[in-house]
Protein backbone atom coordinates (compact mmCIF):
# COMPACT_ATOMS: atom_id res chain seq x y z
CA UNK A 1 0.00 0.00 0.00
CA UNK A 2 1.22 3.08 -1.12
CA UNK A 3 0.31 6.52 0.98
CA UNK A 4 0.89 10.18 0.15
CA UNK A 5 1.73 12.43 3.24
CA UNK A 6 1.52 16.36 1.55
CA UNK A 7 3.43 19.39 3.04
CA UNK A 8 3.37 22.41 3.24
CA UNK A 9 4.84 23.66 -0.20
CA UNK A 10 8.64 25.16 -0.68
CA UNK A 11 8.80 28.55 -2.14
CA UNK A 12 10.30 27.02 -5.34
CA UNK A 13 7.52 23.86 -5.55
CA UNK A 14 4.82 26.81 -5.10
CA UNK A 15 6.70 28.75 -8.40
CA UNK A 16 6.42 24.90 -10.14
CA UNK A 17 3.75 23.80 -12.07
CA UNK A 18 2.38 21.61 -9.81
CA UNK A 19 1.88 24.58 -6.56
CA UNK A 20 0.97 23.80 -2.89
CA UNK A 21 -1.81 20.83 -2.25
CA UNK A 22 -3.73 21.08 0.91
CA UNK A 23 -2.73 18.55 4.21
CA UNK A 24 -5.01 15.94 2.87
CA UNK A 25 -4.00 12.50 2.87
CA UNK A 26 -4.15 9.94 0.06
CA UNK A 27 -4.39 5.79 0.61
CA UNK A 28 -5.23 4.58 -2.54
CA UNK A 29 -3.08 1.38 -3.65
CA UNK A 30 -2.52 2.47 -7.59
CA UNK A 31 -0.77 -0.18 -9.39
CA UNK A 32 0.88 -0.13 -13.44
CA UNK A 33 -2.25 1.22 -15.30
CA UNK A 34 -2.45 -0.70 -17.98
CA UNK A 35 -4.38 -3.09 -18.98
CA UNK A 36 -1.90 -5.74 -19.60
CA UNK A 37 -1.26 -5.46 -15.92
CA UNK A 38 -4.91 -5.42 -14.63
CA UNK A 39 -5.42 -8.84 -12.29
CA UNK A 40 -7.10 -11.44 -14.41
CA UNK A 41 -9.15 -12.41 -11.20
CA UNK A 42 -10.35 -8.79 -10.85
CA UNK A 43 -14.42 -8.26 -10.81
CA UNK A 44 -15.84 -4.83 -11.46
CA UNK A 45 -18.04 -4.38 -8.01
CA UNK A 46 -18.82 -0.83 -7.80
CA UNK A 47 -21.90 -1.68 -5.20
CA UNK A 48 -23.30 1.51 -4.30
CA UNK A 49 -20.65 3.80 -5.37
CA UNK A 50 -20.91 6.67 -7.88
CA UNK A 51 -19.95 5.24 -11.85
CA UNK A 52 -19.34 7.15 -14.82
CA UNK A 53 -18.88 6.21 -18.32
CA UNK A 54 -16.11 7.38 -20.86
CA UNK A 55 -18.51 9.89 -23.06
CA UNK A 56 -17.81 9.99 -27.11
CA UNK A 57 -15.84 13.07 -28.01
CA UNK A 58 -15.85 15.41 -30.84
CA UNK A 59 -14.21 14.23 -34.38
CA UNK A 60 -11.62 16.45 -34.04
CA UNK A 61 -10.36 15.49 -29.97
CA UNK A 62 -10.86 11.98 -30.64
CA UNK A 63 -7.28 12.14 -31.79
CA UNK A 64 -6.14 13.44 -28.67
CA UNK A 65 -7.90 10.32 -26.25
CA UNK A 66 -8.87 11.28 -22.95
CA UNK A 67 -7.18 13.12 -20.76
CA UNK A 68 -7.36 13.95 -16.69
CA UNK A 69 -6.63 10.35 -15.48
CA UNK A 70 -3.34 10.55 -13.92
CA UNK A 71 -0.71 7.79 -12.36
CA UNK A 72 -0.58 9.84 -8.98
CA UNK A 73 -0.99 12.68 -7.10
CA UNK A 74 1.64 14.60 -7.84
CA UNK A 75 0.52 17.30 -10.77
CA UNK A 76 -2.65 17.69 -12.09
CA UNK A 77 -0.71 18.38 -15.43
CA UNK A 78 0.24 14.56 -15.73
CA UNK A 79 -0.12 14.64 -19.69
CA UNK A 80 -1.51 10.99 -19.40
CA UNK A 81 -3.88 9.66 -22.28
CA UNK A 82 -5.82 6.98 -22.87
CA UNK A 83 -6.64 5.80 -26.75
CA UNK A 84 -10.07 7.09 -27.57
CA UNK A 85 -11.32 3.73 -29.40
CA UNK A 86 -10.04 1.50 -26.64
CA UNK A 87 -12.13 3.52 -23.51
CA UNK A 88 -15.25 4.63 -25.48
CA UNK A 89 -17.75 4.03 -23.21
CA UNK A 90 -16.09 2.01 -20.65
CA UNK A 91 -17.61 2.27 -17.34
CA UNK A 92 -15.57 3.54 -14.04
CA UNK A 93 -16.80 4.22 -10.43
CA UNK A 94 -15.21 6.79 -7.60
CA UNK A 95 -13.77 5.19 -4.96
CA UNK A 96 -14.03 7.92 -2.54
CA UNK A 97 -16.85 10.36 -2.32
CA UNK A 98 -14.63 13.34 -1.29
CA UNK A 99 -11.40 14.23 -3.22
CA UNK A 100 -7.86 12.41 -1.49
CA UNK A 101 -6.34 15.72 -2.37
CA UNK A 102 -6.83 19.24 -3.35
CA UNK A 103 -4.55 21.45 -5.43
CA UNK A 104 -4.74 25.36 -4.76
CA UNK A 105 -6.22 26.40 -8.12
CA UNK A 106 -9.38 24.21 -7.62
CA UNK A 107 -8.34 20.69 -9.52
CA UNK A 108 -9.26 17.82 -7.38
CA UNK A 109 -8.21 14.44 -7.14
CA UNK A 110 -10.33 10.94 -7.00
CA UNK A 111 -9.30 7.67 -6.62
CA UNK A 112 -11.02 5.59 -9.35
CA UNK A 113 -11.44 2.38 -10.51
CA UNK A 114 -12.36 1.60 -14.18
CA UNK A 115 -14.22 -1.13 -15.40
CA UNK A 116 -11.23 -3.46 -17.06
CA UNK A 117 -9.81 -3.41 -13.70
CA UNK A 118 -6.66 -0.68 -14.13
CA UNK A 119 -6.67 2.36 -11.22
CA UNK A 120 -6.23 6.12 -11.51
CA UNK A 121 -6.73 9.52 -9.81
CA UNK A 122 -9.21 11.49 -11.74
CA UNK A 123 -8.60 14.86 -11.96
CA UNK A 124 -11.47 17.55 -11.78
CA UNK A 125 -11.88 21.14 -11.36
CA UNK A 126 -14.37 22.86 -9.68
CA UNK A 127 -13.67 25.64 -11.47
CA UNK A 128 -15.12 24.12 -14.77
CA UNK A 129 -17.55 22.33 -13.29
CA UNK A 130 -16.50 19.11 -11.35
CA UNK A 131 -16.72 15.97 -11.92
CA UNK A 132 -18.82 16.35 -15.04
CA UNK A 133 -17.93 19.89 -15.74
CA UNK A 134 -17.27 21.52 -19.27
CA UNK A 135 -14.53 19.83 -20.29
CA UNK A 136 -15.05 17.03 -18.57
CA UNK A 137 -13.86 13.65 -20.41
CA UNK A 138 -16.87 11.30 -18.61
CA UNK A 139 -20.42 11.63 -17.84
CA UNK A 140 -22.32 9.96 -14.83
CA UNK A 141 -23.96 6.31 -15.54
CA UNK A 142 -27.26 7.64 -14.90
CA UNK A 143 -26.86 10.52 -18.01
CA UNK A 144 -25.22 7.79 -20.01
CA UNK A 145 -28.63 5.96 -19.96
CA UNK A 146 -30.95 9.04 -20.44
CA UNK A 147 -28.92 9.15 -23.36
CA UNK A 148 -29.43 5.95 -24.44
CA UNK A 149 -32.92 5.36 -23.69
CA UNK A 150 -34.09 8.61 -25.30
CA UNK A 151 -37.10 8.05 -27.56
CA UNK A 152 -38.31 10.01 -30.15
CA UNK A 153 -41.22 12.66 -29.47
CA UNK A 154 -42.75 15.82 -30.87
CA UNK A 155 -41.55 18.99 -30.30
CA UNK A 156 -44.46 20.42 -29.26
CA UNK A 157 -47.67 18.15 -29.19
CA UNK A 158 -49.28 17.90 -32.38
CA UNK A 159 -46.14 19.28 -34.30
CA UNK A 160 -44.85 16.92 -37.23
CA UNK A 161 -41.20 17.94 -36.14
CA UNK A 162 -39.56 15.56 -33.76
CA UNK A 163 -36.64 15.59 -31.37
CA UNK A 164 -35.49 12.43 -32.16
CA UNK A 165 -31.72 12.16 -30.89
CA UNK A 166 -30.32 13.83 -27.53
CA UNK A 167 -26.10 14.17 -27.13
CA UNK A 168 -24.32 15.54 -24.27
CA UNK A 169 -20.60 17.89 -25.28
CA UNK A 170 -18.89 20.03 -22.77
CA UNK A 171 -21.30 19.51 -20.32
CA UNK A 172 -24.30 20.38 -22.32
CA UNK A 173 -27.42 18.96 -23.95
CA UNK A 174 -28.39 19.12 -27.23
CA UNK A 175 -31.33 17.61 -28.96
CA UNK A 176 -31.83 16.75 -32.86
CA UNK A 177 -34.51 17.21 -34.31
CA UNK A 178 -36.34 16.08 -37.42
CA UNK A 179 -35.93 18.81 -39.43
CA UNK A 180 -32.30 18.57 -39.63
CA UNK A 181 -31.87 21.28 -36.61
CA UNK A 182 -29.59 21.38 -33.35
CA UNK A 183 -31.07 23.07 -30.23
CA UNK A 184 -30.04 23.48 -27.09
CA UNK A 185 -31.61 21.96 -23.60
CA UNK A 186 -32.68 25.62 -22.60
CA UNK A 187 -34.10 26.77 -25.86
CA UNK A 188 -36.22 23.67 -26.05
CA UNK A 189 -37.29 24.32 -23.03
CA UNK A 190 -37.94 27.69 -23.93
CA UNK A 191 -39.88 26.60 -26.94
CA UNK A 192 -42.05 24.05 -24.86
CA UNK A 193 -43.06 26.67 -21.91
CA UNK A 194 -43.57 30.24 -24.88
CA UNK A 195 -45.98 27.56 -27.15
CA UNK A 196 -47.77 26.16 -24.50
CA UNK A 197 -48.71 29.99 -23.80
CA UNK A 198 -50.38 29.92 -27.57
CA UNK A 199 -52.56 26.54 -27.09
CA UNK A 200 -49.15 24.64 -28.68
CA UNK A 201 -49.75 25.82 -32.40
CA UNK A 202 -46.79 24.00 -33.91
CA UNK A 203 -46.39 26.64 -36.26
CA UNK A 204 -45.27 29.18 -33.49
CA UNK A 205 -43.20 26.26 -31.67
CA UNK A 206 -41.26 25.92 -35.53
CA UNK A 207 -41.05 29.35 -35.82
CA UNK A 208 -39.46 29.92 -32.35
CA UNK A 209 -36.42 27.04 -33.12
CA UNK A 210 -33.99 29.41 -34.65
CA UNK A 211 -35.63 32.74 -32.62
CA UNK A 212 -32.86 33.84 -29.50
CA UNK A 213 -35.08 33.11 -27.14
CA UNK A 214 -34.18 35.42 -23.35
CA UNK A 215 -36.40 35.07 -20.41
CA UNK A 216 -36.45 37.39 -17.51
CA UNK A 217 -37.56 35.21 -14.49
CA UNK A 218 -38.04 37.91 -11.76
CA UNK A 219 -40.74 39.43 -14.30
CA UNK A 220 -41.71 36.06 -15.70
CA UNK A 221 -41.19 37.46 -19.08
CA UNK A 222 -39.99 36.63 -22.46
CA UNK A 223 -38.15 38.48 -25.06
CA UNK A 224 -37.65 36.67 -29.02
CA UNK A 225 -35.63 38.10 -31.35
CA UNK A 226 -34.15 36.70 -34.85
CA UNK A 227 -30.69 35.10 -34.37
CA UNK A 228 -28.61 37.34 -36.42
CA UNK A 229 -25.05 38.07 -36.74
CA UNK A 230 -24.39 40.26 -33.62
CA UNK A 231 -21.17 41.87 -35.51
CA UNK A 232 -23.46 43.26 -38.23
CA UNK A 233 -25.51 46.37 -38.63
CA UNK A 234 -28.97 45.72 -38.27
CA UNK A 235 -32.70 46.68 -37.80
CA UNK A 236 -34.86 44.17 -36.08
CA UNK A 237 -38.20 43.76 -34.73
CA UNK A 238 -38.86 40.96 -31.28
CA UNK A 239 -41.63 40.43 -29.07
CA UNK A 240 -41.85 40.86 -25.54
CA UNK A 241 -44.73 38.05 -24.02
CA UNK A 242 -45.60 37.95 -20.25
CA UNK A 243 -48.70 37.02 -18.61
CA UNK A 244 -51.12 39.75 -19.67
CA UNK A 245 -49.68 40.55 -23.56
CA UNK A 246 -47.18 40.53 -26.21
CA UNK A 247 -45.83 43.58 -27.93
CA UNK A 248 -43.34 44.36 -30.24
CA UNK A 249 -39.90 46.73 -30.42
CA UNK A 250 -37.86 48.56 -32.82
CA UNK A 251 -34.39 47.88 -32.81
CA UNK A 252 -31.66 49.49 -35.06
CA UNK A 253 -28.08 49.35 -34.28
CA UNK A 254 -24.78 50.74 -36.39
CA UNK A 255 -21.82 48.10 -35.73
CA UNK A 256 -18.37 48.94 -37.30
CA UNK A 257 -14.83 49.93 -36.20
CA UNK A 258 -14.96 53.47 -35.64
CA UNK A 259 -17.44 55.66 -33.56
CA UNK A 260 -20.02 58.25 -35.29
CA UNK A 261 -21.63 59.06 -31.99
CA UNK A 262 -25.30 57.93 -33.95
CA UNK A 263 -28.13 60.57 -33.08
CA UNK A 264 -30.41 59.69 -36.26
CA UNK A 265 -30.92 57.03 -39.51
CA UNK A 266 -32.42 57.64 -42.65
CA UNK A 267 -33.65 54.05 -44.56
CA UNK A 268 -33.97 53.50 -48.19
CA UNK A 269 -36.10 50.49 -48.89
CA UNK A 270 -36.01 50.51 -53.11
CA UNK A 271 -37.76 53.77 -53.63
CA UNK A 272 -39.06 54.02 -50.28
CA UNK A 273 -37.45 56.68 -47.80
CA UNK A 274 -38.19 57.42 -44.29
CA UNK A 275 -35.68 59.46 -41.74
CA UNK A 276 -35.76 59.35 -38.06
CA UNK A 277 -36.16 62.35 -35.81
CA UNK A 278 -33.14 62.92 -33.34
CA UNK A 279 -32.85 60.15 -30.80
CA UNK A 280 -30.67 58.86 -28.06
CA UNK A 281 -28.61 55.94 -28.99
CA UNK A 282 -26.52 53.63 -26.56
CA UNK A 283 -23.02 52.68 -27.05
CA UNK A 284 -20.67 49.86 -26.08
CA UNK A 285 -17.18 48.53 -27.77
CA UNK A 286 -15.18 45.87 -26.85
CA UNK A 287 -11.60 44.05 -29.07
CA UNK A 288 -12.15 47.85 -31.39
CA UNK A 289 -15.22 47.32 -32.31
CA UNK A 290 -17.90 49.86 -31.42
CA UNK A 291 -21.66 49.20 -31.28
CA UNK A 292 -24.37 52.38 -31.45
CA UNK A 293 -28.24 51.46 -30.53
CA UNK A 294 -31.83 52.27 -30.00
CA UNK A 295 -34.34 50.43 -28.82
CA UNK A 296 -38.10 51.63 -28.74
CA UNK A 297 -41.52 50.67 -28.54
CA UNK A 298 -42.97 49.70 -32.04
CA UNK A 299 -45.76 52.44 -32.88
CA UNK A 300 -47.77 51.56 -36.27
CA UNK A 301 -44.79 54.04 -37.87
CA UNK A 302 -41.98 51.56 -37.29
CA UNK A 303 -44.61 48.41 -37.77
CA UNK A 304 -44.90 49.84 -41.29
CA UNK A 305 -40.85 50.64 -42.17
CA UNK A 306 -40.17 47.23 -40.46
CA UNK A 307 -42.51 45.84 -43.36
CA UNK A 308 -40.89 48.22 -46.02
CA UNK A 309 -37.14 46.69 -44.84
CA UNK A 310 -39.05 43.23 -44.88
CA UNK A 311 -40.42 43.44 -48.53
CA UNK A 312 -37.83 45.48 -50.23
CA UNK A 313 -34.71 43.96 -52.89
CA UNK A 314 -32.46 46.54 -51.31
CA UNK A 315 -32.29 48.07 -48.22
CA UNK A 316 -29.64 50.60 -47.04
CA UNK A 317 -29.66 52.21 -43.91
CA UNK A 318 -27.69 55.74 -43.29
CA UNK A 319 -26.40 56.45 -39.88
CA UNK A 320 -26.08 59.92 -38.87
CA UNK A 321 -23.29 61.16 -36.52
CA UNK A 322 -22.19 64.03 -35.20
CA UNK A 323 -19.65 64.99 -38.13
CA UNK A 324 -19.94 62.05 -40.15
CA UNK A 325 -22.86 59.42 -41.87
CA UNK A 326 -22.35 55.65 -42.84
CA UNK A 327 -24.25 53.67 -45.21
CA UNK A 328 -24.67 50.14 -44.12
CA UNK A 329 -26.40 47.15 -46.24
CA UNK A 330 -29.05 45.30 -44.95
CA UNK A 331 -28.88 40.80 -46.03
CA UNK A 332 -31.88 38.60 -46.80
CA UNK A 333 -31.25 36.80 -43.72
CA UNK A 334 -31.99 40.46 -41.55
CA UNK A 335 -35.10 41.03 -43.60
CA UNK A 336 -36.63 37.19 -43.36
CA UNK A 337 -35.87 37.62 -39.69
CA UNK A 338 -38.64 40.47 -39.81
CA UNK A 339 -40.75 38.79 -41.40
CA UNK A 340 -41.00 35.71 -38.96
CA UNK A 341 -41.24 37.84 -36.28
CA UNK A 342 -44.17 39.58 -37.54
CA UNK A 343 -45.60 36.01 -38.62
CA UNK A 344 -44.83 35.07 -34.83
CA UNK A 345 -46.90 37.91 -33.09
CA UNK A 346 -49.96 37.44 -35.46
CA UNK A 347 -50.11 34.01 -34.44
CA UNK A 348 -49.51 35.05 -30.70
CA UNK A 349 -52.29 36.97 -30.98
CA UNK A 350 -54.52 34.66 -32.43
CA UNK A 351 -53.51 31.46 -30.25
CA UNK A 352 -53.97 32.97 -26.94
CA UNK A 353 -54.67 30.04 -24.00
Amino acid sequence: MRYFRLTICSTLVAMSLVGCQTTQQATFNIEKTNQDNASESFVYAPNDKEEFVFHERAESLRKYGYDSFCADTSTFACYNRLPYDKYLGMKGYFDTEKPVKTHYAGYEFYPVILENGEKYYFVSSTKLGGKYGTTSPIISLKQYHELKSFQSEPLVPSSPIHVISSKLAYGHKSFSLSNGDVIGEKQLNLIRELSARFDNNPTIAELLIDKRINKDEMENQYFISPSIDLLKSDAQLYIGVNDKKEWLRFKVKYYDSSWLFVNSFKVAADDYRWQSPVMKFERDHSSGDVWEWTDVAATKSYINLAKKIANSSKVTIRFYGTQYYSDKLLGEKQKQGIKDILKLHDLMNNNKR
